[in-house]
């Protein structure tokens, strides 16, 4: 007997849909409140769960649904509108699909990282403004054998770290998660923070956002960085010190490559702001055709699940914990 699933969004993928379809009964909701949820929750075993900028499925949710198994977040994070980690301890298998996210933004920081060193950004700004900047900036540079540090190593620090390889072997990790012999197996060593900034040409953020990390990159570790160093921020605006990191790129030279803030949209006002050594762009580095890949993962995931299987993309407590709101 099929398990009931109830999707709080249409599913868009039609082929993901009739593969979901093979294991369960589905039924979809073009949008869903939580107080609604809550009136219909108790009748499905299994939940598709889309981004929303309120909790969704909360703990009286969860408490209402005696027969839930399985909540899916179709997004990639699960911390911003579902109580994922009371659903854990319940029972209750909570799965996102995060694995659609890994290439999209490791390519994504590639182009920023590219960007900055090669000054694509500068030449193209004052290209539009009707400059001829051929020999304005002194000699760029390019990736190739430069010194990479990358904070947090979870599925998209891993990526990044893959893709990296291509350029450079010299790649170091902050991690407080990743042990020594896993990091010599996946071919790169261990740093703490500040001897990140310190040593490395390009520092990239891509760990996850919690309590613990808040302003985890502030002043200190932008005096630390080298002249002409990179700092990069794919993960979460929260986890730097905004106004410390604007004052070290106005009074250092430093190059910063921002896809995220501390506040969202970026104030028309903001230092940040067209400067030389700063690129800034609007929160998109998820933004690629193939995160819709997510449907498929989703797809299959669920599959594994009405198999009796794990998916990778189970949530353990641990690993909810360390990841960031959608």
């Amino acid at each position: 007997m099929k398990k009931r699933l109830l999707s709080l969004c249409v599913i868009a993928d039609k082929a993901a849909r009739q593969r979901i379809q093979e294991h369960y009964e589905i039924s979809e909701l073009e949008k869903c409140t939580e107080a609604e949820l809550y009136a219909l929750a108790g009748s499905f075993e299994a939940l598709i769960v889309p981004y929303t900028a309120d909790m969704l499925v909360s703990e009286r949710v969860i408490d209402k649904a005696p027969n839930l198994e399985i909540i899916a977040s179709s997004y990639g994070g699960t911390r911003q509108n579902i109580a994922d980690i009371y659903a854990i301890r319940k029972g209750i298998s909570v799965l996102h699909t995060g694995a659609s996210r890994e290439r999209p933004m490791a390519e994504y920081t590639l182009g920023l990282v590219l960007s900055s060193l090669l000054r694509i950004s500068n030449y193209y700004h004052d290209m539009c403004a009707g400059e001829w900047p051929r020999f304005k900036y002194p000699r760029t540079r390019i990736l190739k054998d430069r010194k990479v540090a990358v904070i947090g190593y979870g599925r998209i620090g891993k990526a990044i770290v893959n893709l990296f390889k291509n350029f450079t072997e010299d790649i170091s990790v902050v991690s407080k998660h990743l042990s020594q012999e896993d990091a010599k197996a996946d071919g790169v060593r261990t740093v703490q923070l500040d001897t990140a900034f310190a040593e490395s040409e390009v520092i990239i953020l891509a760990g996850g956002n919690t309590p613990a990390n808040y302003h985890l990159v502030g002043a200190r570790q932008f005096a630390l960085m080298q002249e002409n160093a990179l700092f990069v921020n794919i993960a979460r605006g929260q986890m730097v010190d905004e106004a410390a990191m604007a004052l070290a790129a106005a009074e250092r030279p430093i190059f910063l490559a921002l896809d995220v803030f501390e506040t969202e949209p970026l104030p028309e006002n903001s230092p940040l702001r067209n400067r030389e050594n700063v690129l800034v762009t609007p929160h998109r580095a998820n933004n690629s055709i193939e995160f819709e890949e997510r449907w498929k993962c989703l797809a299959e995931d669920l599959t594994l699940l009405a198999q009796s299987k794990i998916p990778d993309s189970v949530l353990t407590e641990e690993r909810a914990k360390t990841m960031s709101e959608s």
